[in-house]
């Protein structure tokens, strides 16, 4: 069976013919990472092609770019007939992850603005698709602290996620980036499934407080004080939280981070791990961000679902594509409905897992 050559591209050198690979994108995490690695019994020469860790590159499937960034680690291991090599890279937003500086204050800059400032002296560029406009009172990123740290907190004050694309940008995003036909089938197309199905740590109310240095024209008890708050019907009450804000907040701050918080519990509580034979649908290789049918009658689910994760694997088994989905609301900003009653028996078509239940 033909595949598309994953191909690590560094420099005008072109690598491939990888034995094992395993790239992970996901929209829980800043910087997207794989691990290649090849065993070739050794040549007459006993030569080994070079990969240098820190280096620049490019990692694609056929034509399709996947992740734009540095080699972190090469790890040669060999014998008197045989080596493999395992190199292991991320994103250009490893370097906001790794690293960290010095105090620095960002008053008044609005989310794109710090995300600009503190991403373009490593040479990454930031795209806003939430349009986060809104400036912070008071923002700073902190002695020690690393870079992606601040950005994922300042993002979860504006209810938005950040994010790698293959090109290496940051992305501002809720979640959903496109709409695919490809189905996912038991049956048809998924191998196995797993479920996530968990309460543990959800709540019925998320009661974030936070506060803000007061100013002229803002004081007293509302930059004391503020205080919101959202609910999840879905579960039990009076199952309650607080969270102390740490970059200051207005209430309007403190709600969307309320809201984001209860979508990021219920997402995390609550999903479905596909296995599928290929890397591949109609429009390309699977990605996280991708809105795609699913119909699997065990759970009872004939609707859209968001894929939030992607496992790409490769080994001697053949190629899988490991695949989480979440219903899209628990991604992106709108207000989490009252649960559905159950459909009488699997399958039903309701959009609720019959016995289960988002």
């Amino acid at each position: 069976m033909n595949r598309d050559p994953v191909l690590l591209q560094i420099g005008s050198q072109q690598h491939q013919g990888w034995q094992e690979v395993r790239i992970r994108l996901s929209l829980e995490q800043i910087a997207d990472n794989f691990e290649l690695v090849l065993t070739e019994r050794w040549a007459e020469s006993g030569t080994v092609r070079p990969v240098t860790p820190g280096e620049a590159c490019t990692l694609s499937v056929g034509d399709e770019l996947v992740v734009t960034g540095y080699l972190d680690e090469v790890l040669p291991d060999y014998d008197d007939t045989s080596h493999t090599i395992v190199a292991n890279g991320r994103s250009k937003a490893a370097d906001l992850v790794d690293c960290s500086d010095h105090d620095r204050r960002f008053d008044g800059r609005t989310l794109v603005q710090i995300a600009t400032a503190l991403a373009s002296p490593y040479g990454i560029e930031v795209i806003d698709t939430v349009d986060a406009s809104k400036p912070f009172r008071y923002f700073a990123l902190e002695d020690g602290q690393p870079i992606a740290e601040a950005l994922e907190r300042a993002a979860q004050i504006r209810g938005a996620r950040i994010v790698s694309d293959a090109e290496g940008r940051l992305l501002i995003v809720h979640a959903v980036q496109r709409e695919i036909r490809t189905a996912l089938e038991l049956g048809v197309n998924i191998r196995a499934g797993r479920g996530e199905f968990s309460d543990r740590d959800r709540f019925n109310e998320y009661v974030v407080e936070g506060q803000t240095n007061g100013t002229d024209d803002w004081f007293g008890e509302q930059a004391a004080g503020p205080r919101n708050s959202a609910t999840d019907p879905r579960v039990r009450a009076p199952r309650k939280t607080l969270i102390v804000c740490d970059p200051p907040a207005d209430a309007a701050d403190c709600k969307a981070r309320a809201e984001l918080e209860a979508r990021m519990r219920w997402a995390k509580g609550r999903g479905v791990t596909y296995t599928v034979g290929t890397w591949h649908h109609e429009q390309g290789v699977w990605r996280p961000g991708d809105l795609v049918p699913v119909r699997d009658a065990y759970l009872g689910l004939d609707e859209m679902l968001l894929i939030s994760d992607v496992q790409l694997v490769e080994n001697d088994q053949g190629r899988t594509a490991e695949l989480r989905v979440a219903p899209p609301a628990a991604f992106e900003p709108v207000p989490i409905a009252e649960p559905e009653a159950p459909s009488s028996g699997a399958g039903g078509g309701s959009g609720t897992p019959a016995g289960w239940g988002w």
